[in-house]
């Protein structure tokens, strides 16, 4: 997920019907939910997710069939709700990484690659549009990472 100061934001997974391509919106000073506010570019499952001051990030995840693993890197403004823009890539197609973020960058740590291997690496791509990189390694193979949610 990601979140701006005042919403949570939900985007991609699966329901009955198969994948979902959906943004959702969610108030932290309420209960309700604002439901569907914009589409990311794909369908996909178990992406990460990261946020910037202004903008929600989702990277990764599964597309299904043909389009199995994905390593497209969305973003969507907080200021209004609209569809995602595809931004860039990760160094290769993944999922189940946690999404983390600095200031500056959004991160990916971890996850699965096909065929079902745990990865060990750290993805970096800078929120200002340059290109991502692979920073390091970690230490041991992680699937499904937990991801925490920063609140500004």
């Amino acid at each position: 997920g990601a979140s701006s100061s005042t919403h949570g934001y939900a985007s991609g997974g699966s329901d009955p019907g198969g994948l979902s391509n959906i943004i959702e919106k969610f108030p932290f000073a309420s209960d309700k939910k604002e439901g569907d506010v914009g589409d990311l570019t794909q369908n996909r499952q178990e992406p990460a997710g990261q946020s910037s001051k202004t903008f929600g990030y989702n990277s990764g995840g599964y597309g299904g069939s043909p389009n199995a693993l994905q390593d497209t890197i969305d973003k969507f403004p907080f200021a209004v709700d609209t569809d995602a823009t595809d931004v860039g890539n990760l160094s290769r197609a993944k999922l189940s990484m946690s999404g983390n973020e600095s200031d500056t960058d959004g991160y990916t740590v971890g996850g699965v690659n096909q065929p079902n291997t745990g990865l060990t690496e750290i993805d970096r791509f800078p929120f200002a549009g340059a290109p991502r990189v692979r920073v390091t390694v970690v230490r041991e193979t992680r699937e499904s990472v937990l991801a925490l949610m920063r609140v500004w």
